[in-house]
């Protein structure tokens, strides 16, 4: 494998002859070499430099080859350092697990060829780098995600804005037709009255019905666990009372919510009033808190 990099190996060993075999070996494949006697300075040289792979001995004196492994996969910026292990006396199947189960990748019984471990190197570094452009990949996909994310919030907050808008102004003009049928009133029979009454009545309970739906389903992908998070926490709510709580949660006044329902404002009132007794609350600005509260 052809170096377009400069690659950086940790060797932990005690033994000098060992080290100085490795060295030269690796050397020659103009790696970049630092070494450690013991399983501590190994971990200490492992955070410091981030190596590409890491050659390991497991019976060195102090803190040994396992425990090194252990502490370097437990460290953000050492975790995923390919790490082979390197021993003359763990040589049981029962010893293998145990070195796998620390964070091992590989495993090498003494005395070792150093051809067969300059092989294992050239495999650790691969794969140390198929593990990095992957994470890499990964990042470039989150941040796209979180891009994308990012835009259809303000969509659907711009959205959200528009369609309260549109409920608002809905809601004047309803409520301006029911006023103008009012004083259509005296100049009707009986029986227009009655179909004056069926008008406005039909008029007040369609007219939010249908607005209502959009509203929503926009207010949903911006708030999305608050009709949930609200019945959990008050069950018994009524449903025009769940749609005063999300009118009160994106800071409507009581005339907005008076355009928005066609109800009187001291209707609305008396509705925020009975809301705030179920609530147990003290008082309005408690009401408002407690609903802003709820995501």
């Amino acid at each position: 494998m052809e170096n377009i990099e400069r690659y950086k190996i940790l060797i932990a060993d005690d033994e000098p002859r060992n080290l100085r075999t490795l060295f030269d070996v690796l050397a020659a494949e103009n790696y970049q070499i630092f070494s450690a006697p013991n399983g501590e300075v190994a971990f200490e040289q492992a955070v410091k430099h981030s190596p590409n792979a890491i050659i390991m001995d497991w019976d060195m004196p102090g803190t040994n080859g396992l425990e090194a492994v252990k502490r370097i996969r437990k460290q953000p910026q050492t975790k995923s350092i390919p790490v082979t292990m390197v021993t003359g006396k763990m040589i049981s199947t029962e010893n293998l697990e145990i070195a796998f189960k620390a964070g091992a990748n590989d495993y090498i019984r003494k005395p070792f060829d150093p051809v067969e471990i300059l092989a294992r190197v050239k495999s650790m570094i691969r794969l140390n780098h198929e593990y990095c452009k992957n994470i890499e990949l990964q990042k470039k996909v989150a941040e796209q995600e979180i891009i994308h994310l990012k835009q259809e919030l303000e969509r659907s907050i711009s959205a959200l804005t528009a369609a309260k808008l549109r409920l608002i102004e809905k809601g004047q003009s309803t409520s301006q037709l029911i006023n103008d049928l009012q004083e259509l009133r005296t100049y009707v029979s009986q029986t227009g009255n009655e179909m004056i009454t069926k008008i406005i009545s039909y008029s007040r309970i369609n007219d939010l019905k249908v607005n209502w739906g959009e509203f929503e389903v926009l207010f949903g992908k911006i708030h999305q666990s608050f009709f949930k998070q609200l019945q959990g926490l008050f069950p018994d709510l009524t449903p025009n009372e769940r749609k005063l709580c999300a009118f009160i949660k994106l800071n409507m006044t009581t005339k907005e919510i008076s355009a928005i329902t066609n109800r009187r404002v001291d209707t609305v009132k008396k509705a925020k009033h009975r809301l705030k007794c179920k609530f147990q609350l003290k008082n309005m600005g408690s009401l408002y808190q407690t609903v802003q509260q709820i995501n």
